[in-house]
């Protein structure tokens, strides 16, 4: 009897906990996730940036490191290694390389979206090996 009785005290001490833990449907809810890759349209306004650059700068600096360089000259000499940029979209639009985001405003900018140089190629073609930015305009 006195096991029985141990078992319940247990099981309810178990239930109570997890019913004061909220679960998945009460309780307050947690925050959105950020995603790693995107910049939502509400970080943009919140960021007290002025343009595309800035925004990603302070948000998501990792989206400007330069990923890789291409090898143009022959090996030994000074000019072997080229830096890459990443390339620009503003929506579908090929803009040019990072320095074209600071010429976008953040009252225009909907959502940032970085691609890595595979997701690239696989969305435009070739000439992505540093990755690239998509601007989505509202």
């Amino acid at each position: 009897m006195q096991s029985s009785r141990r078992w319940f005290a247990t099981a309810s001490l178990f239930l109570a906990v997890g019913c004061a833990s909220g679960g998945a449907s009460g309780g307050a809810s947690a925050p959105a996730r950020q995603s790693t890759n995107v910049i939502s349209g509400e970080e943009i306004t919140t960021s007290g940036a002025t343009n595309a650059y800035d925004v990603i700068q302070k948000l998501r600096p990792n989206f400007l490191r330069t990923r890789g360089a291409v090898h143009g000259a022959p090996v030994g000499t000074a000019n072997n290694i080229e830096a890459v940029d990443l390339v620009v979209y503003l929506n579908e639009n090929r803009l040019g390389g990072s320095e074209q985001l600071r010429q976008l405003s953040t009252a225009d900018i909907s959502e940032i979206r970085y691609f890595s140089a595979s997701e690239a190629t696989t969305k435009w073609g070739t000439g992505h090996s540093a990755g690239a930015i998509q601007v989505v305009s509202r």
